[in-house]
């Protein structure tokens, strides 16, 4: 007599990168969001003076490790799956900025991002380009009498 319902340890296991369901495939939500908080990121950047303010430009890499024993073929197919979903894009950016925020010397303003996808041997690597003004106060000046 069993005591309690559902899978027992034996069955339980991580649920697959995607689904496929006839022609449709989709991410699973959870097993991106464990690669990402997993992720190996680093970033760079600087200031540059422009003509309408001082401009943060930096770049972000993000590795998302992939199992050793995944197939060649699969990582091919999972480079390709993460440059179309739009989950996936939205963490990459958000890292993205993020990182750019933490090394700024002021707060940034509208930002804006270049992604890039590419197979790496350990998994997943998608490098993000960020360009964003800082936000500055204006010095304000007195009319003298």
């Amino acid at each position: 007599m069993r005591l309690h319902a559902g899978p027992s340890i034996k069955k339980a296991r991580l649920p697959a990168l995607f689904e496929r369901r006839g022609a449709w495939v989709r991410t699973t939500e959870s097993r991106w969001r464990t690669l990402f908080s997993d992720a190996d990121v680093v970033s760079e950047g600087g200031l540059r003076e422009e003509l309408a303010g001082r401009v943060w430009y930096g770049s972000t890499s993000l590795i998302l490790g992939l199992p050793p024993e995944t197939p060649m073929e699969e990582r091919a197919f999972l480079v390709a799956l993460a440059g179309k979903d739009v989950h996936i894009h939205v963490r990459a950016l958000r890292c993205a900025t993020r990182e750019a925020q933490s090394r700024a010397p002021g707060m940034l303003g509208r930002t804006m991002c270049e992604l890039k996808f590419r197979e790496d041997p350990k998994g997943v690597r998608i490098d993000v380009d960020v360009q964003a003004p800082l936000i500055e106060r204006r010095k304000l000046t007195r009319a003298g009498p």
